[in-house]
């Protein structure tokens, strides 16, 4: 047979899967080691940029304070303080908005402010007191308790949050009027019921407790020895034709 009519070499099926193998686990290392060289070169960078921050980088840090005395006005000395408070209050805004007249309705706003609180009261010197010697016990008519305005918040603690309705823009606005009239809000909450009912005992012992200290020093020889001191203030009493509740005694040591 000739030469020239022996048919071509061609390459095997085998042959060629194999090279494909290789050339995939070739890649597969590839991309695991450019994984790792990129590894090691991220954590170099960390240590790169940690070191350049505690070692190169010089940071200032400078807080200025403008005042502007808007107004000093004096007590006169007739100002005792008998209570403090420190509470988290938590203010929450609803602003819900619909069309034709109710019928579609466009979502509501919420916002949210909560924040610690300090809350002092006190009771005027000059206003009216009495106080009446039953045995040895002193009872004393104090005056009302009054919120200290306005209450101290503490802006550390104070966390906001506003959510606006599906067919509502206005959450920042809404939280900004809501953090604007805190101040007010807060002053109205400070003298409410539920407040003073919390303080009224501690304002009680410090009553007491000035009675003990100042009055009855200056009295003592006129009065002579008291035992107990019972605080009265002027929400305590009753209308009348109703039984009366004496309030707790303050033992004098």
């Amino acid at each position: 047979m000739a030469v020239d009519s022996l048919p071509p070499i061609t390459e095997s099926p085998r042959h060629r899967s194999g090279c494909w193998r290789l050339l995939g686990i070739f890649l597969a290392l590839g991309l695991i080691l450019g994984g790792f060289m990129a590894w090691k070169f991220m954590d170099v960078t960390k240590a790169a940029m940690a070191w350049i921050t505690e070692n190169a980088v010089t940071q200032d840090i400078n807080e200025t304070f403008r005042q502007s005395v808007t107004q000093i006005v004096s007590t006169k000395g007739d100002i005792l303080e008998v209570a403090t408070m420190e509470t988290d209050e938590t203010i929450t805004k609803y602003d819900m908005k619909s069309i034709f007249n109710q019928t579609v309705y466009l979502g509501t706003t919420i916002s949210e402010i909560r924040t610690p609180v300090v809350y002092r009261y006190h009771i005027k010197l000059s206003d009216g007191w009495q106080l009446r010697v039953d045995g040895n016990q002193c009872i004393v008519h104090a005056p009302a308790l009054r919120p200290s305005q306005p209450p101290a918040i503490r802006t550390e603690g104070m966390q906001k949050k506003s959510e606006a309705g599906w067919l509502r823009f206005n959450a920042a606005e809404s939280l900004a009027e809501l953090e604007k009239n805190l101040t007010p809000t807060l002053e109205k909450r400070a003298g409410n019921r539920s407040h003073l009912n919390l303080i009224r005992e501690s304002a009680r012992k410090s009553v007491a407790e000035f009675v003990k200290k100042w009055l009855l020093t200056q009295e003592r020889n006129s009065m002579g020895e008291i035992d107990s001191i019972t605080v009265i203030f002027p929400d305590e009493i009753p209308p009348n034709g109703e039984p009366r509740t004496m309030p707790p005694t303050v033992l004098v040591p």
